[in-house]
């Protein structure tokens, strides 16, 4: 018997784990690791706040890919008019992702064995020559198991520049706006001042005005732009090929003929086949989403050097044209922004100080000019997740750069994997016991963190995982002997064993 175990049980690690249950041939035991009280919903499907959409319309969230209406038949039990182009919420969502588990768990094949651990993973060792592995929990309980997947998701929020100590532990400062203790806004008067102006600004900013929140808020970021909204209407997608072929490798040529084809409504500068199909761009967002098929080709045919020069110079431009709000969403924030509610501000906080009855925020406007003072009772970091492995206060990251099991990407995004998820060590070697999917991934894909591109890694990497076999026989003595070996890095003799 193969034995898995996943670590995380949001989206990814619950979608993978589901795929492994279906597709399972041979024998096989799933053990995922989530410290959450309930699997599947991980951060982005745990709000319970109804104002907070999808940002996909209903009829593309299926989370597998041979049953594309999976998510709206199963919506449509509860609410049997909806449209396949609405947002619905992502409380809706979660409790779906759920579902699937659940489903999944209380059908199980014969051949599948199925433990959900509600613990947290500190350190994973690999013993046996590198064929099995060791995971270190919080409880002080251990697992061995011959395949691992780093299904990590998003880690928290780094601290912002101009963010000292002393200001990270103030009460009027909340670091990582997901956490639930985060969600208390009722009683705060004054303003706020949210660090960053991307989804989950939006996000923040409607709690805050749902709340009953009565002061400004302020929003800043270094470009001072929000998310677009998707149309209002049906936007024709493209009926497309083959993308033009010089413009794999030439990141200037990409975005050039992304700029041609808007402004010039035509096709013709990104596909072969624009001049026989004879379609016009419309609408901004069908070009946008024309390259989304196309997107992790386009960035892995990038070098390095290139793929940075992205990351510093065009990525807020992409994402905020790329990751859009839904119409509705974008047409209140329009409104909070006309009545002097919200302040969208470009620039950086320069420096946080504390009184005794507010934080005095300085602020650096873009291109220069006077620096300005803001008094706010609350300042949210809504800088987003943190993909860089270096930066994350993980325990079970530092364990892993440490030990040299997995090496940072170069663009600091995720860290180096292979494409069918096998981690590269510190010595660029493909781990066959280390896989993982995702965020994680996102220095070798580019673009990873929306449903249509995760279930498609979900179902191959439980399809990889199912065509590999345990090649060593592992005994009670063995694995005794492994643990013996652990020294500090293992202080517990309790071992969960594979069934």
């Amino acid at each position: 018997m193969i034995t898995v175990a996943i670590i995380g049980g949001g989206f990814t690690g619950t979608l993978t784990a589901v795929n492994i249950i279906q597709q399972a041939r041979t024998p096989v035991k799933v053990t995922l690791i989530e410290p959450a009280e309930k699997a599947g919903k991980g951060v982005a499907y745990s709000t319970q706040f109804k104002g907070h959409l999808l940002n996909v319309p209903a009829g593309r969230m299926s989370a597998f890919t041979d049953e594309p209406l999976h998510f709206l038949k199963w919506a449509r039990t509860k609410y049997p008019k909806l449209s396949e182009t609405a947002f619905v919420s992502r409380a809706l969502y979660g409790e779906y992702v759920e579902n699937i588990l659940h489903a999944a768990t209380n059908n199980l094949p014969s051949l599948v064995t199925f433990e959900r651990v509600e613990d947290e993973v500190l350190s994973v060792k690999l013993i046996q020559d590198e064929t099995k592995a060791v995971l270190k929990l919080a409880s002080g309980d251990v697992i061995v198991a011959d395949k691992v997947v780093l299904a990590t998701g998003n880690f928290s929020p780094s601290a912002p520049s101009g963010i000292s100590q002393g200001i990270a532990a103030s009460e009027k400062y909340i670091g990582n706006p997901w956490k639930p203790s985060a969600t208390n806004f009722d009683t705060i008067t004054g303003d706020a001042l949210l660090i960053g102006t991307g989804l989950t600004t939006v996000d923040k900013t409607l709690e805050l005005v749902h709340s009953g929140f009565k002061g400004t808020i302020y929003a800043v970021s270094r470009h001072g732009l929000l998310p677009r909204a998707h149309s209002k209407t049906s936007v024709p997608a493209f009926a497309q090929t083959e993308l033009n072929q010089e413009l794999y490798g030439d990141l200037s040529l990409i975005f050039k003929a992304v700029k041609e084809s808007i402004r010039n409504g035509s096709f013709e500068h990104l596909f072969d086949n624009a001049s026989t199909v004879k379609m016009e761009v419309s609408d901004w967002r069908q070009v946008i989403d024309s390259l989304r098929p196309h997107s992790q080709a386009l960035w892995a045919s990038l070098t390095d050097k290139q793929k940075k020069r992205f990351l510093r110079h065009i990525r807020t431009y992409w994402d905020v044209h790329r990751h859009r709000m839904a119409s509705e969403i974008g047409d209140e924030i329009d409104l909070l922004i006309q009545s002097g509610k919200l302040k969208v501000m470009a620039g950086r906080l320069y420096s946080v100080n504390e009184t005794s009855e507010a934080l005095i925020a300085t602020i650096m406007p873009r291109g220069g000019g006077q620096p300005q003072q803001l008094k706010v009772n609350l300042m949210l970091n809504c800088s987003g997740f943190t993909p860089d492995f270096r930066k994350s206060k993980s325990t079970l990251a530092q364990s892993l750069l440490t030990r040299g099991i997995v090496q940072p990407h170069a663009t600091g995004l995720g860290i180096n994997a292979r494409s069918d998820g096998a981690v590269l060590d510190a010595n660029q070697k493909p781990s066959k016991v280390i896989f993982t999917l995702g965020t994680s991934t996102l220095g070798l894909r580019g673009e990873t963190v929306a449903v249509p591109e995760l279930r498609v890694q979900a179902r191959d990497l439980a399809r990889t995982l199912l065509q590999s076999s345990p090649t060593v026989e592992f005994s009670m003595l063995q694995i005794n002997d492994s643990i013996s070996n652990l020294g500090k890095i293992i202080d517990s003799d309790q071992l969960k064993m594979p069934q």
